[in-house]
């Protein structure tokens, strides 16, 4: 019962028949008492859970804003060094383009056509082919030896209106290539040339002068004037010129190769070497058709062509 409900019916129970004794009255206060304290302490308990509840929320907001101030900081840090990155990768890029090497000058037009004189170099084919393909060669270079079969393909499909003539680029980083072209010269020299390209390729890991004689007794050749030519000033010099010729042109790597004077770079798959056989093809015959004899076609294909990239 509440207060003040006890303080409004107090007055009636001590005017009743049975008037309650001071205990009794007291008794009755305590109970009233505790009746209206009760709801306050189920307050209070609800109060100090939610006060409880609200502290630990607190807590977490306080850790995650520390942990926020953690992320913030580490951000900071790799903003820096993400900065101090950038700034070396910009002098490193600048470094570089001063370091950056010119582009090799005199890189042949493979559109353009090229004077390439046959000369004194080893042929294969008739000299009236409507096509010829001239190349610069070294006997170590294993894309050179990759194409010899390319080669040996083309010849057979293209027959009489192909020529194949060969030339010497024996480069500096292949220290038997030279000696194995004055090698191959001097079975020339006894009409064994190809032969000896054939074997040189077969055996490019073996090229050694034991072996050239080896070779060269093999190819029923004169052993001892091979022995000879292997020291001749004369055809070392024709290796050396006709490298010099072909560096002059452009033709700096092996192997390269110049179809009617056109530059064709490298251990190229036979389709390139047709698609661009069939089209100086088509052109020859124009000539023949125009007038030009046969045997003059190549002739006449470069004799404007270009001396120099």
């Amino acid at each position: 019962m509440p207060i003040r409900s006890l303080c409004l019916a107090l007055p009636l129970l001590l005017a009743a028949c049975d008037q309650p004794t001071e205990e009794e009255l007291r008794t009755m206060m305590t109970e009233v008492a505790k009746a209206e304290v009760a709801p306050v302490q189920s307050k209070q308990g609800e109060l100090a859970d939610e006060l409880g509840a609200t502290k630990d929320e607190l807590a977490k907001l306080a850790k995650l804003e520390t942990e926020l101030a953690d992320l913030s900081a580490q951000t900071v840090a790799l903003e820096a060094q993400l900065a101090e990155a950038q700034s070396r990768l910009d002098v490193l890029e600048k470094a570089n383009e001063v370091a950056k090497p010119s582009p090799t000058p005199g890189h042949p037009n493979p559109e353009a056509y090229y004077k390439v004189e046959i000369g004194d170099a080893q042929v294969e084919g008739p000299a009236d082919a409507l096509v010829t393909i001239v190349t610069w060669s070294d006997f170590q270079c294993p894309y050179c030896n990759r194409v010899v079969a390319t080669i040996d393909e083309l010849q057979l499909a293209y027959g009489k209106d192909l020529r194949y003539v060969f030339k010497h680029n024996p480069l500096g980083f292949h220290p038997n290539a030279r000696p194995a072209a004055i090698a191959a010269e001097a079975a020339g020299e006894q009409g064994k040339f190809w032969e000896m390209h054939d074997m040189m390729f077969e055996n490019q890991r073996d090229l050694t002068e034991k072996n050239f004689i080896k070779w060269a007794r093999e190819l029923k050749l004169d052993v001892k004037r091979f022995e000879r030519d292997l020291s001749s000033p004369t055809l070392a010099a024709k290796v050396d010129r006709q490298q010099r010729e072909g560096n002059t042109l452009g033709a700096r790597g092996t192997p390269a190769f110049f179809v009617n004077g056109r530059f064709l770079s490298g251990a190229q798959p036979r389709a390139n070497f047709e698609k661009l056989i069939d089209e100086e093809m088509a052109k020859a015959k124009a000539k023949i058709a125009a007038g030009t004899p046969r045997v003059s076609v190549y002739d006449e294909t470069i004799r404007s062509g270009r001396t120099s990239p």
